[in-house]
């Protein structure tokens, strides 16, 4: 088997590929082992992929995809490039037709474990979207056609959000709790998938194009917030949903109610914002301030589960009680908003008002982790 690496640039004007190869590596077929998956076909849990210590990236020349079209961007128009991009002499150029995929998949998991929309075949080989917004062909993975859950562990690689005085980061703990919540939920006969698998950057474009990609009915997106806010005698858990949708409204609401009534067992000095609760939040234009609602058809919620800036939070984050107990609840929250008709609870009416930086999330500088 050949594994093909890191950029496809789709000319404007024709259906074929020129797939600018980083490395050939020439393996038997049985030769390398497909990556562990949770549940029958879907996504990557706690023993997938690279892990958080991260592995060393791939750096072939590629298109910047903040300059480009990407085929999750709100334009929904394919990635085209007309840049001339320097090859350099060590990569292969292999050219083959770009071909529809059959059997109704729509990404795959990549031999290191990495989860990427397909765009369609090439050759005997996928043409994907990778992290950051590329377009690799990969010579095989694991086909995916729908999921029930996508499961967002915020943040990753060089950002890595907020961090505590302990040194525990947002994405080390994020990855930990989605990892359990995940592996619950498939006990649960629910598929589930992971945006992303391990400590690597991936824009909120992708993230969100992927639960759309997999027909999910839900996108939860996990967060640990800064920073600290008031003194509170229960969890300051906030949890952001699309203003336009009352299935997400409802999903929020009944993950907001377990999370909160579930932590509420451990003797922390809490602490919360006044509008703590399940709320809209918007931008001056009116719009979903927040990208991984703003973007996705996707019913979506975005969890902050606590205060990792509160040191007395962020000690108990950092123990396997606090994964345990706030996996357990978002999966049941998960479940319940996919088998009953329950609304939840905690809505906060009045919507607040914010404006992102835009200083996280973005694909400017994004490196890709290694896909094969």
């Amino acid at each position: 088997m050949t594994s093909l690496g890191q950029l496809v640039r789709v000319g404007a004007g024709r259906f074929g590929v020129l797939v600018v190869v980083a490395a050939v590596v020439v393996a038997g077929c049985g030769g390398a082992e497909r990556p562990e998956l949770v549940g029958p076909d879907v996504a990557p849990a706690d023993e997938l992929g690279r892990g958080d210590a991260g592995a060393t990236p791939d750096t072939t020349d590629a298109v910047d995809p903040a300059a480009a079209t990407s085929s999750f961007a709100d334009s929904g128009s394919s990635f085209v490039t007309t840049d001339e991009t320097t090859v350099e002499s060590s990569t292969t150029v292999v050219e083959g037709e770009l071909q529809p995929v059959e059997g109704g998949v729509n990404a795959i998991v990549t031999p290191t474990g990495v989860l990427a929309a397909v765009l369609g075949r090439i050759d005997d080989g996928y043409l994907i979207e990778t992290p950051c917004g590329f377009q690799a062909a990969i010579a095989w993975g694991q086909p995916l056609t729908t999921v029930d859950v996508m499961l967002d562990p915020g943040h990753g690689g060089d950002e890595e959000g907020a961090v505590a005085e302990s040194g525990l980061t947002e994405a080390s703990i994020n990855m930990k709790v989605v990892r359990r919540a995940a592996a619950l939920l498939t006990d649960r006969g629910i598929s589930t998938a992971l945006t992303r698998s391990g400590d690597y950057r991936m824009p909120i474009v992708q993230r969100a194009g992927l639960a759309d990609a997999l027909q999910a009915k839900a996108l939860v997106s996990i967060h640990h917030n800064t920073p600290k806010a008031a003194d509170s005698t229960i969890p300051g858990t906030e949890v952001y949903v699309q203003s336009t949708s009352a299935e997400a409204r409802r999903l929020g609401g009944l993950v907001y109610e377990r999370l909160v009534s579930d932590l509420a067992q451990f003797d922390v000095s809490w602490v919360a914002r006044t509008d703590a609760g399940v709320l809209t939040v918007l931008n001056d234009e009116g719009e979903d301030a927040y990208g991984i609602n703003r973007r996705p058809s996707t019913p979506s919620a975005l969890v902050e589960v606590g205060y990792l800036a509160n040191p007395a939070e962020a000690d108990l984050f950092a123990t396997d009680d606090y994964v345990a107990v706030a996996a357990q609840a978002i999966a049941e929250g998960i479940e319940a908003f996919l088998s009953t008709s329950a609304a939840g609870s905690g809505f906060v009416e009045t919507p607040r008002s914010f404006n992102p930086s835009g200083a996280t999330g973005g694909q400017s500088d994004c490196v890709d982790p290694a896909l094969n």
